[in-house]
């Protein structure tokens, strides 16, 4: 008679203990990097010593729509400070990564009470219409202070190419299943309340909060000493 087959196994407690404990120090670090951009903001702010930022570009004014359904224009950030990126939603490459580091900035700087704000330019406007935005921003948990806009393609590359200096075009149809529909920039550009560009940072590194809040800083300040003259 031929033995019946064991049963495979299942995970021993000792993984599971240890998956956990991976997860939790995973989860762990990304909120010490939080931690540790907002904690040299609010320091640097206490010892006034931020440096000042160089102008690198000026943006004119847009006309878009956000997932709302509601038009958005250069106009309606007049006085914000914002972080502006391009992603689409079918993108299956760097996106996401981009997209879940926007959301822990947009998170970390909920701090500035409407002070500022995270905007995502869809480079795919065909695609990605409103709803299809919505139902984006609710699986990547993107919230109300990040805006995921949409608008003509023209338009787009437009605000992308001449506006903040990044590179965005289609790709040829042969390229579209490796690569996806469209070639862009995974760059984060910091944005004062005036339009314009002060800095750029890597939006798929991993370290874009702790990066990106120092010059944050920066600016709040500037801004800050501009409406006390």
């Amino acid at each position: 008679m031929t033995d019946s087959v064991p049963a495979a196994p299942g995970p021993r407690p000792a993984n599971r203990r240890l998956t956990a404990i991976v997860w939790t120090l995973l989860v762990l670090g990304l909120f010490g990097v939080m931690l540790g951009g907002m904690r040299e903001m609010w320091l640097a702010s206490e010892r006034h010593d931020f440096r000042e930022l160089p102008v690198l570009g000026q943006l004119t004014d847009f006309q878009m729509t956000e997932r709302d359904g509601k038009a958005r224009s250069l106009a309606d950030l007049k006085g914000e400070i914002w972080f502006a990126g391009f992603f689409f939603t079918d993108c299956s490459g760097p996106c996401p990564a981009l997209i879940s580091q926007m959301v822990e900035l947009s998170r970390a700087v909920a701090r500035t009470k409407g002070q500022v704000r995270v905007v995502g330019i869809s480079v795919d406007p065909r695609t990605d219409t409103p709803e299809r935005l919505r139902g984006y921003a609710s699986r990547m948990g993107v919230g109300e202070n990040f805006w995921l806009l949409t608008g003509p393609l023209p338009e787009v590359f437009r605000i992308a190419r001449e506006g903040f200096k990044l590179p965005v075009e289609e790709n040829p149809p042969a390229s579209v299943p490796q690569s996806g529909k469209m070639l862009h920039s995974t760059k984060v550009a910091l944005v004062d309340g005036k339009g314009r560009i002060r800095g750029y940072y890597d939006g798929t590194g991993g370290d874009l909060v702790a990066r990106a809040l120092p010059d944050l800083g920066a600016v709040m300040q500037e801004a800050g000493e501009g409406k006390r003259r």
